[in-house]
Parts: structure tokens; C-alpha cells; sequence
């Protein structure tokens, strides 16, 4: 499965939201999607190409104090795409898990 399929399937059956993740060019360089879960949680995941993407799933909170800081805890991984999201969407043939 290619990463437009993949993107397609994590849009239409995991309710994420795509957005352009652009580069230090302005161009766009990739694919920025999110979803927030119940139980105040927020998934993001950021691709850059088939090879590699980054997961981040944390506190969907804020720290009036420290606003710019991040939220502590949440989970990260990051890897080729594909094995990124495959724990995100339900086993399918061509599908590997990290």
C-alpha cells in the first residue's frame, strides 16, 4: 500500500484531518494529520515521504503557565510511514507494525 492510500485510509476510516506540512521554503514538504480522541487526547503525525513520518499522541491540555511548552507524557515513535501508522488503522495485508 502507497502513502496516498495510506493517507486516504487514515482520512476516511481513523478521522484524521490533513493539513500541508510545508518546509523551510514555504513549499509544501508534506502531510500533517490530526484527530483528537475521547478522553481529551490528540494524535498528530507528521510525513515527509514514504520513509519517514513521526507519531505523537498526547494531552489534549494546556498550561496557562507555560504555554509553549509541550504536554508532559504522550507517545512518540517515528520510522517509515507505513510502519508509523499501522498501529493506527485495522490489520491490513501489506501492513507492517513497528
Amino acid at each position: 500500500m502507497d502513502g496516498a492510500e495510506l493517507i486516504e485510509r487514515l482520512r476516511r476510516e481513523g478521522g484524521f484531518r490533513l493539513l500541508p506540512l510545508l518546509g523551510n521554503t514555504g513549499q509544501v514538504a508534506g502531510v500533517h494529520l490530526t484527530r483528537f480522541l475521547p478522553g481529551g487526547h490528540l494524535e498528530v503525525i507528521q510525513a515527509w515521504d514514504e520513509r519517514w513520518a513521526a507519531y505523537a499522541r498526547l494531552s489534549d491540555s494546556l498550561d496557562a503557565g507555560a504555554p509553549f511548552t509541550g504536554p508532559a507524557g504522550g507517545t512518540v515513535r517515528s520510522g517509515p510511514f507505513a510502519s508509523v501508522v499501522a498501529p493506527l488503522l485495522p490489520i491490513q495485508s501489506g501492513l507492517t507494525a513497528p
